[in-house]
């Protein structure tokens, strides 16, 4: 590490970083040095100069000021849900995210529905369903029932002074009432779970980390649209991110435009283009800029992301998909800073024998 300049340590030390992860990094500085020469190694230390890492701590103070600028007394809290963004039915980074905003923010763990706002809805539309279709079974019951025991009851009129059949006959009203009773107990209960766990819910609040193109906001409320369309579910929608980029914003608008729905989006911090004029670098030299960067992906056959937005921002669990190429890609020449790690299922070979094992449990 004798090659590490004042610039690169002041960089580091700038990230919520322990001792060894920051050697780890200050390696890969001036292992870039080296392979870039002074002159460019420059000009990509001062992009790493406005890199913003969110350790376990930067993340959490993130989480508590978007939750303090939109937190409002009850009923609001009361009424809302909190939720991660998901899409696939693995471990996602917003998983992990939400975990640091309900400790961060000390969300009771009933207040949470870590499957996501399309599974919670699915659910609230299956319920409602199942709900009102088992009211207007048990309406029509009651209705049943009650011409039932006003029959019975002009019959009891009739048989008064018959002891015997007058016995049978408030024997059988006393049944029917409490078969209706026991329903109405039943559907009480129902109802009052669906209250709890849904009716009563008016907002959802979902935590995601960071809005690059919007891809992922923008499937997901298409998903969503789709669940809710037609159900007569209202709810309010919340999307509380630590960054968000001005064209991801504009793409999740252009979708809630179309869909005609409504979601409110707070975000700690605008993500920067690097890559922009008069961010970082002046318009002026941004063109060499943009050919030194050029230049550096191909001599290290890095290949940016279709989603790559010229971030320069990472998280404690990954780095986004839409950051600088030479930031968070790697190959056999080129170290990532900040290495973006791939979560793509992995499909596993399926041998002869496990089909045959697999038919057998199946059969049995």
């Amino acid at each position: 590490m004798v090659n590490q300049t004042k610039d690169s340590i002041r960089i580091v030390n700038n990230w919520d970083l322990n001792q060894v992860q920051r050697d780890e990094k200050l390696e890969i500085l001036n292992m870039w040095e080296t392979k870039l020469g002074k002159d460019d190694f420059k000009t990509i230390l001062e992009i790493c100069s406005n890199f913003i890492y969110y350790s376990e701590g930067v993340t959490s103070l993130a989480y508590k000021d978007i939750f303090n600028k939109n937190y409002s007394v009850t009923p609001f809290f009361e009424q809302s849900l909190f939720l991660p963004l998901r899409r696939k039915e693995r471990i996602e980074s917003s998983v992990d995210m939400f975990s640091i905003f309900r400790l961060a923010n000390r969300i009771d763990a009933n207040k949470t529905h870590v499957n996501g706002a399309v599974d919670y809805l699915e659910k609230y539309k299956a319920s409602k369903e199942f709900n009102s279709k088992a009211i207007k079974e048990f309406d029509q019951e009651v209705v049943k029932g009650e011409v039932s025991i006003h029959g019975l009851q002009t019959k009891l009129e009739a048989y008064r002074a018959n002891r015997k059949i007058r016995s049978s006959i408030e024997k059988q009203i006393s049944k029917l009432q409490a078969i209706k009773a026991r329903k109405k107990e039943r559907i009480d209960k129902s109802i009052k779970e669906f209250h709890q766990n849904y009716y009563s819910i008016k907002n959802l609040i979902i935590i995601d980390d960071f809005i690059g193109t919007g891809d992922s906001v923008v499937q997901f409320l298409k998903k969503l649209d789709k669940t809710i369309r037609g159900s007569k579910i209202t709810i309010n929608l919340f999307l509380w991110v630590i960054e968000a980029s001005e064209s991801g914003m504009e793409a999740i608008e252009d979708t809630v435009k179309e869909l005609e729905i409504e979601i409110h989006i707070s975000f700690y911090k605008k993500t920067i283009d690097v890559l922009a004029g008069d961010i970082i670098f002046s318009r002026d030299n941004i063109e060499e800029v943009k050919a030194l960067i050029e230049k550096v992906n191909k001599q290290n056959r890095l290949k940016p992301s279709p989603y790559c937005k010229n971030h320069a921002i990472a998280s404690f669990v990954n780095a986004p998909n839409n950051n600088l190429t030479l930031l968070s890609e790697e190959s056999p020449t080129w170290k990532a800073l900040f290495l973006r790690t791939k979560r793509n299922k992995v499909e596993r070979e399926v041998s002869i024998k496990d089909m045959r094992d697999t038919y057998q449990y199946l059969r049995e």
